[in-house]
């Protein structure tokens, strides 16, 4: 025997659990709960990332947008072509009002939504429209394009 009577009690516990287990269905559900939640923090993650990603894609484009003069009326011939719109959050939460703001991003916008660009064409500069919820976050956008008739 120690001279410390807890440490002896705390061996002799340590003994009398060594061959304690859990059920493998208990082990089981365990592991799959932990997964789950790995999994449930590993896409909330991706939200927020993809999320930040778009507000500074937007932030960027409103600040060159506001260093640019505006730019002078189309003339009558000029027919304006638009993409569908690409949403920037997943899942996209509830939307009730916005606005539509047209701004000008660089064509590697367009390839950050699954549209091909050239190498080449990544910097040239693109109109989009960019759909802001009310609480200033960028919820879609899409890609305008001008073509004379």
């Amino acid at each position: 025997m120690n001279e410390d009577p807890i440490q002896d009690l705390l061996r002799a516990l340590a003994d009398a659990d060594a061959a304690a287990e859990a059920p493998p269905e208990i082990e089981l559900r365990l592991t799959r709960e932990f997964r789950s939640r790995k999994r449930t923090r590993t896409v909330r993650r991706l939200a927020w990332c993809a999320s930040a990603a778009a507000v500074v894609l937007v932030f960027a484009a409103t600040l060159h947008y506001r260093q640019r003069p505006p730019a002078l009326a189309a003339p009558a011939a000029v027919e304006e072509v638009v993409t569908d719109f690409y949403p920037l959050v997943n899942p996209a939460p509830p939307f009730e009002r916005g606005r539509l703001l047209r701004v000008e991003v660089p064509a590697s916008a367009m390839r950050m939504v699954g549209l091909p660009v050239h190498a080449e064409r990544l910097s040239d500069p693109v109109q989009a429209d960019v759909l802001v919820g009310e609480e200033g976050l960028p919820r879609a956008i899409r890609f305008v394009k001008f073509e004379t008739k």
